[in-house]
C-alpha cells in the first residue's frame, strides 16, 4: 500500500452542493464513524436542515461548526480522511464558497494535488466558480475535476452538462494564466453527478450523461495512481544515477534552523526542489560560500535525499549560515535574485492594497520588508479583461511589481512552489493580506553594472557616416504612420544610410507578445520600444518608431530616455473619420461589430495628441511631402 497522501480540495460557488457531495462520498465509502452518522441524522431532524424528514443531511457530516449548521453554509475549511478502493489515502478539504472566505479556500488549495470544482447545474458557471478555478490554477493544482452537480434538478441533463462543459473549458484556458503565472491544469476531468441522490458519486448511474470518468471516486482513484506513478518514476531515476550526477542545479534547500550536537553543526530544512547527496559541492545564498556535504540526517538515514524530504546537512567546514539562507548547487549561478519581482497576487484582506504601505514578505523561513510598487492590471474574472487603474480589493487577482528592501531569491512559481510562492503580512496587525506567485525577477538599474566596450556609439556613427537618432511617429491607428515610416526607410536606404523601423505590429508579435492593451500594458510596451530604440541608436542607426503610443505621459517618459537632439517626436495628425474610412487592417470595423473590444484607441480608449511635437505632419497630405519633411529634419540635426 502506498504511503503517498493525495490532497484534494473541494471548491466552487456558495450553495453549489460541495458539503453534500463530500458527505455523500464519505458516507458511501464508509469513511465516517458510526457515531458521527447518528449525530448528523439527529441534527437532520432540526428545522434548519434541508433534508427530507427521516433522511440524512449529508452536509452535516462535514459542516461541524454551529454557525455553519445554523446558516447552512461552509465557513471554515473542513478536512476529512478518505480510503480509496485501492487502499490509498486521500485528505479532502471542503472549502467555503462565499467570497468573504476566499482566503480560506486559497489556503486549502495551496497544498492540494487535485481540485474538485463543483458547479450547480441549475445556476451554471458563476463568478466565484471562475475565481476558485483561477486560484487553484495559480496555486499549482495539477489536476482539476469539474463535478457538474444537481443535474437531477434540470429538465435536460445532457444539454446542460454539455453547455457547462464547453463554457467552463474555454474559460479555464483563458483565465488560468493571468500574466503568465501558471499553466492550465495538466488534466481536466468533467463528471455529471448528483450529490443529493448519489448518482455517479461512488456508483455509476444511467440516469445522468456520461462524463470523462464513471464516478467521482473513480476520478480520485485515477489521480492517486497518476501521482504514485510520477513519484515512483522520479525516485527510480534518481536512484539509478551515481552520486555525482544527482540533479543539483535545481537544488533549493531553505535553512530553517541550525542544529548543534556536541562538535557537530548541521543545517536543517525541507528540500523544496532538486536533490542533495553526500560528497556534493553546494553553495549558500546569499553569501556565496561553497562547501562539501559530508553527512545527511534524515528519517531514512540515506546518503542522498530528494525534494519533499526533511534533512539536516553537515558540511566539511564551518560557514556562516542562518535561518532564511538557501542551500543551492555550487554550479547554479543563474539565480532569480533581484530587489523587484513580477508576481500574481490574490488579495485577501478587507482593506484594499495601499502601495505606500510596507508589508512583510514571507517565503518559507525568509522574511523581508517589501512594498507593492505597481499594479499592472486586475483580472476581470467574468470577461477575462485586464483592468488597469483599479486598486486591488478583497478577492481580486492582479499582476503586480513587488519591491523588497534587499535582493531576494524568488523562483518562478511554476518551477518551485515553495521558493516561488509567498505571502504578504501587515506589519502592524500580523494579518496575512495577500498570497503571491512569482513570475520572474525584474532588473533595476541598481542590480547591474554596464561594461564599457572599446567600440562606442561615436565610432559606429563615424563608420556609418551619419549621426544616429530616433524619430518617434505617433498617431491614431490608420493615420498613416507605417506607410510614412516604410517610405522614409526606403529613401534612407537608397542613400546608403543604415536605418530600421520599429513598427508597432511587429513589436506586438515579438518583444511585447505577452502584453495586452490596457493602459498599463501600453505603457510597458512604450518603455520596451524606447529601450530597444536606445540600443539600436547606440549601434549607429537611424531608428524610425511607428507606434500609436496613445498616452502623452508614456511618450514623455520615452523622450526622457534620450538627449534632446537624439529624439524627434513626429505627430501624424489624421482625423478619426479619415482613419475609420481607411481602416487598412479592419480594426475599426471589428471594434464597431463587437462591443467587447473596448481597448481600441480612438473608439474605446482615447488618444492624447502631442502638445508640442518636434514635427507635425498632416496625415492626409501626399506621402512624399511628409517624407521630405522628415528627411529635411534629419539633415538639419547637429
Amino acid at each position: 500500500m502506498s504511503s503517498l497522501l493525495l490532497r484534494v480540495v473541494l471548491c466552487g460557488a456558495v450553495d453549489d452542493g460541495k458539503s453534500t457531495l463530500l458527505g455523500r462520498l464519505l458516507f458511501e465509502t464508509d469513511s465516517v464513524a458510526s457515531d458521527e452518522v447518528v449525530a448528523s441524522l439527529r441534527a437532520s431532524a432540526t428545522s434548519g436542515s434541508r433534508a427530507e424528514p427521516g433522511t440524512l443531511d449529508f452536509s452535516l457530516l462535514v459542516d461541524g461548526l454551529e454557525s455553519e449548521r445554523e446558516q447552512g453554509i461552509t465557513i471554515d475549511v473542513a478536512h476529512r480522511h478518505l480510503w480509496l478502493p485501492s487502499g490509498r489515502r486521500a485528505i479532502l478539504a471542503d472549502s467555503p464558497g462565499h467570497e468573504q472566505y476566499t482566503r480560506n479556500m486559497a489556503v486549502a488549495s495551496s497544498t492540494a494535488n487535485v481540485a474538485v470544482l463543483v458547479v450547480d447545474a441549475s445556476r451554471g458557471v458563476r463568478e466565484q466558480t471562475l475565481r476558485h478555478a483561477t486560484v487553484c490554477t495559480l496555486m499549482g493544482v495539477s489536476s482539476l475535476i469539474v463535478a457538474v452537480n444537481k443535474l437531477d434538478a434540470v429538465a435536460d441533463p445532457s444539454r446542460v452538462f454539455a453547455d457547462i462543459r464547453n463554457e467552463l473549458f474555454g474559460r479555464l484556458q483563458s483565465l488560468a494564466n493571468p500574466g503568465g503565472a501558471a499553466l492550465p491544469p495538466a488534466t481536466i476531468t468533467f463528471i455529471a453527478l448528483s450529490g443529493l441522490r448519489g448518482d455517479n458519486v461512488v456508483s455509476p448511474s444511467d440516469a445522468l450523461p456520461a462524463g470523462d470518468a464513471p464516478t467521482l471516486l473513480a476520478a480520485l482513484e485515477s489521480a492517486a495512481l497518476a501521482q504514485e506513478a510520477a513519484h515512483a518514476a522520479e525516485h527510480e531515476a534518481r536512484q539509478a544515477r551515481p552520486a555525482g550526477a544527482v540533479d543539483l542545479p535545481t537544488l533549493r534547500l531553505p535553512v530553517q534552523t541550525v542544529i548543534r550536537s556536541g562538535q557537530t553543526r548541521r543545517l536543517a530544512g525541507h528540500i523544496a526542489r532538486g536533490s542533495i547527496a553526500v560528497g556534493e559541492s553546494i553553495s549558500v545564498w546569499p553569501s556565496g560560500t561553497n562547501a562539501t556535504v559530508i553527512a545527511l540526517g534524515s528519517p531514512e538515514d540515506a546518503t542522498w535525499a530528494m525534494a519533499g524530504s526533511s534533512v539536516s546537512v553537515e558540511l566539511d567546514r564551518e560557514i556562516d549560515v542562518g535561518r532564511g539562507d538557501i542551500i543551492i548547487a555550487a554550479t547554479d549561478t543563474d539565480l532569480p535574485v533581484s530587489l523587484a519581482h513580477l508576481a500574481t497576487l490574490v488579495w485577501l484582506d478587507p482593506d484594499p492594497l495601499d502601495t505606500a504601505n510596507s508589508y512583510v514578505l514571507r517565503v518559507g523561513p525568509l522574511e523581508v520588508p517589501a512594498r507593492v510598487e505597481n499594479v499592472r492590471f486586475v483580472l476581470d474574472l467574468l470577461t477575462g479583461d485586464q483592468l488597469s487603474g483599479h486598486p486591488l480589493t478583497v478577492n481580486d487577482i492582479g499582476l503586480v511589481e513587488v519591491t523588497c528592501d534587499r535582493p531576494i531569491l524568488l523562483d518562478s512559481y511554476t518551477t518551485g512552489h515553495d521558493t516561488g510562492g509567498f505571502v504578504l503580512v501587515n506589519r502592524l496587525t500580523g494579518r496575512t493580506v495577500a498570497a503571491g506567485m512569482s513570475l520572474r525577477p525584474l532588473q533595476r538599474e541598481s542590480d547591474v553594472t554596464r561594461h564599457t566596450f572599446t567600440i562606442d556609439r561615436e565610432a559606429r556613427e563615424r563608420l556609418n557616416g551619419i549621426r544616429s537618432g530616433v524619430m518617434w511617429l505617433t498617431g491614431l491607428p490608420g493615420s498613416g504612420k507605417s506607410t510614412i515610416a516604410d517610405e522614409l526607410e526606403r529613401r534612407l536606404f537608397e542613400r546608403g544610410i543604415r536605418c530600421y523601423v520599429l513598427d508597432g505590429d511587429a513589436v506586438r508579435q515579438t518583444l511585447s507578445e505577452d502584453l495586452g492593451f490596457t493602459p498599463a500594458d501600453r505603457a510597458e510596451n512604450v518603455r520596451r520600444v524606447a529601450r530597444t530604440a536606445q540600443l539600436m541608436m547606440d549601434a549607429g542607426l537611424i531608428v524610425i518608431v511607428s507606434l500609436v503610443s496613445p498616452f502623452r505621459a508614456d511618450r514623455d517618459l520615452a523622450r526622457e530616455m534620450f538627449a534632446d537632439s537624439d529624439f524627434l517626436e513626429v505627430f501624424v495628425d489624421t482625423p478619426l473619420e479619415t482613419c475609420i474610412e481607411r481602416d487598412p487592417k479592419g480594426l475599426y470595423a471589428r471594434a464597431a461589430a463587437s462591443s467587447s473590444q473596448t481597448q481600441m484607441t480612438g473608439v474605446g480608449q482615447g488618444y492624447e495628441p502631442p502638445l508640442e511635437p518636434d514635427i507635425h505632419l498632416d496625415g492626409r497630405a501626399p506621402i512624399r511631402d511628409s517624407v521630405d519633411a522628415l528627411l529635411a529634419a534629419i539633415s538639419r540635426r547637429p
